[in-house]
C-alpha cells in the first residue's frame, strides 16, 4: 500500500486560480510541489515561477510522471479526459478538487493501480493572491479511501482548513450549498445593488453602499449563528413593510417581484425560529403568496 507524507511530491495539471491558490498554500506550508503542466505553457510557467523549485512540464504525462501525487485542478468538464490521457502508475495519487463530482471519475486510473480523491475548497477563488489568502479557515470537501484519508486530513491542518469527509452521494449537495453561498449570493448582490438604479444612482453605487451590510450581516451570523443574526422586517413581523416592499417591486420592477417572493417565503420559518409568532408569519405569507399568483 502506498504511503503519503509531506515528503510526497506533487504536481498539478491545471494552472488556474484554485490550482494556483491551493499549489502555493501547500509550498509555504512545506509540501514539495515540484511540477506543473497547463493547456497554455505560459500558464504553467506563472505558476512555476511562484513556487521554489517547481518545474513547467511541457505535457501532462511529464508532470505526472515526477510526482508521487497528482493534482488535476482543471475546470470539471475537462477533469476526466486529462485524467485519461495520462498513462498512471501503480501507488501513484490523483486527486481533483471537483465539489460536486465524486471519484468515479478516476475510474480509468484506479484500473491502472493509482490511488484516487477528492480535495475540493468551499470557497470562492477570484486571484491567486486573494485565494491563498482565504485558505485559512475554509472548509475542503475530502472523498477519499482509508489509505490516503490521514494524509488529505493533516493536509487540511497544515495549511490552517477545516476538512470535512463526505460520501459520494452527498457532493452534490455539499456543492449546491456553496453555489448558494457563493455564486448565487455574488448575483444576488449586484441584483440588490441593480435597486439603486431605481433611485437615480448606478449599480456600482448600490454595491459600494451594501457591502457595509453585507460585512456586518456575516460577522453577526460568526457571532450569534441562525436564527438569532436574522433581523429585518420578517422576524420583526412588520407587515405594513413587507407590503410597501410588493406594491413598490409591482409598481416599478415587476420582473424582480417573484425573486423576491420566493426568498423571503424560503426565510420565513428562521424568522419563526426566531420568535415571529406562526399567526403573523401566516398572514405574511398568504400576502406575499398573493403577490406572487398575480
Amino acid at each position: 500500500m502506498a504511503e503519503f507524507n509531506r515528503q510526497s511530491k506533487i504536481a498539478f495539471l491545471g494552472a488556474g486560480k484554485v490550482g494556483g491558490s491551493l499549489s502555493l498554500a501547500l509550498s509555504n506550508a512545506g509540501y514539495p510541489v515540484i511540477a506543473v503542466a497547463s493547456r497554455t505553457p505560459a500558464s504553467a510557467e506563472a505558476f512555476a515561477a511562484r513556487i521554489p523549485d517547481c518545474i513547467a512540464y511541457d505535457s501532462y504525462q511529464e508532470a505526472a510522471d515526477a510526482a508521487d501525487l497528482t493534482f488535476i485542478t482543471t475546470s470539471d468538464g475537462f477533469i476526466s479526459p486529462v485524467a485519461a490521457s495520462v498513462t498512471w502508475h501503480s501507488g501513484q495519487a490523483v486527486v481533483h478538487c471537483s465539489g460536486a463530482a465524486s471519484l468515479d471519475l478516476f475510474d480509468g486510473p484506479a484500473a491502472q493501480g493509482a490511488v484516487p480523491g477528492a480535495f475540493h475548497p468551499l470557497q470562492a477563488f477570484s486571484s491567486v493572491e486573494n485565494g491563498v489568502k482565504s485558505i485559512p479557515g475554509t472548509t475542503f470537501g475530502i472523498e477519499a479511501g482509508d489509505d490516503i484519508k490521514p494524509y488529505f486530513e493533516q493536509m487540511a491542518h497544515d495549511i490552517g482548513a477545516i476538512p470535512v469527509f463526505l460520501r459520494a452521494e452527498d457532493k452534490v449537495m455539499y456543492h449546491l450549498s456553496g453555489v448558494l453561498m457563493g455564486n448565487l449570493l455574488t448575483c444576488l448582490v449586484g441584483i440588490a445593488g441593480g435597486v439603486w438604479e431605481h433611485i437615480g444612482s448606478t449599480r456600482a453605487d448600490g454595491v459600494k453602499a451594501l457591502l457595509p451590510m453585507m460585512r456586518a450581516v456575516a460577522n453577526n451570523i460568526e457571532a450569534s449563528g441562525i436564527p438569532d443574526a436574522v433581523a429585518g422586517p420578517y422576524p420583526r413581523g412588520d407587515v405594513g413593510t413587507v407590503r410597501k416592499h410588493l406594491e413598490a417591486l409591482r409598481d416599478r420592477d415587476p420582473g424582480l417581484l417573484p425573486m423576491y417572493c420566493e426568498l423571503a417565503l424560503a426565510g420565513l420559518p428562521q424568522a419563526v425560529e426566531k420568535g415571529l409568532s406562526n399567526e403573523t408569519s401566516d398572514e405574511i405569507r398568504e400576502i406575499i403568496e398573493n403577490y406572487r399568483e398575480r
